[in-house]
This record gives structure tokens, C-alpha cells and sequence, in this order.
């Protein structure tokens, strides 16, 4: 009896325990930077030759939303381009690179990088041009 009391116990706690590690993910400030950090750090171009001593956070903006937060991050990898680049020649340069997450509840709902590259889908960002409506001329 008291080995079923003291499973119970220690399910309870575990339990209570995750709660509060979910929440404080979900719903601080401090919980999105860190889910966003990690997606930083296990994304292709970071991954692929981030150099991890230049890697920081630079500043986060509250939005509109409560729980929601848009986090700027930098780093420097070793070679030019996004994503991984395996069996592409590559361009040996040092790059600096700009994140930007926007978190909603410790939700990832946007992922850009240098404003090129969507870290969620793993393509470059097609920039759409509007056309100019024509204008007649006067005669």
C-alpha cells in the first residue's frame, strides 16, 4: 500500500512538474526566447557552419498579442548562403546573419533570416513586385 502511495506521489509531482516547465515556456518571455534560440541552432544554415561564439540574442519586441514576442538574434557562419549547403561549392567568406522570430504562446510563427531566407520551409523568400498601374497621357 504505502509503494502505491508513493507512486502515486511521485506521478503527481512529475506531473505538476511539466506543467509548470510548459507554461513557463509557452508563456514567458524568457520560455520563447529559449524555444527560439533552439530552432536557431538545430536550423540548416546555423547547423550547416554557424560559428557558435558569435550566436546572441540582440534584442526582443513586445506585440500586440499577450504571450507574443518578436526576438533578433545574430551570427556569423563560414561561408556564404542558406540552409545546408552539402555538395554546393560554397563561397569561404565569413556571414553575418540576422534572425528574426516572431512567437505566439511558444509557438514559432514566423522564422526569416537576413530578411532572404524562411528558416521554417527552407526556401528563399520570393519577393513579389506589384506592377505600377499605367497612366494615360493627356493630350
Amino acid at each position: 500500500m504505502k509503494r502505491k502511495k508513493l507512486i502515486a506521489a511521485i506521478i503527481i509531482f512529475l506531473l505538476v512538474a511539466l506543467t509548470i516547465a510548459f507554461f513557463t515556456l509557452t508563456y514567458t518571455k524568457e520560455g520563447n526566447a529559449l524555444i527560439a534560440t533552439n530552432f536557431i541552432k538545430n536550423e540548416a544554415t546555423y547547423k550547416f557552419d554557424g560559428i557558435p561564439g558569435s550566436f546572441k540574442l540582440n534584442y526582443t519586441l513586445p506585440l500586440k498579442c499577450m504571450y507574443c514576442w518578436e526576438f533578433y538574434f545574430e551570427y556569423q557562419s563560414r561561408n556564404s548562403g542558406y540552409g545546408d549547403r552539402t555538395n554546393v561549392i560554397v563561397n569561404p567568406v565569413v556571414t553575418n546573419h540576422t534572425a528574426v522570430i516572431v512567437m505566439e504562446n511558444g509557438t514559432i510563427k514566423s522564422a526569416v533570416l537576413d530578411n532572404k531566407w524562411d528558416m521554417k520551409t527552407q526556401k528563399l523568400i520570393e519577393l513579389t513586385i506589384q506592377p505600377q498601374p499605367q497612366r494615360r497621357r493627356l493630350r
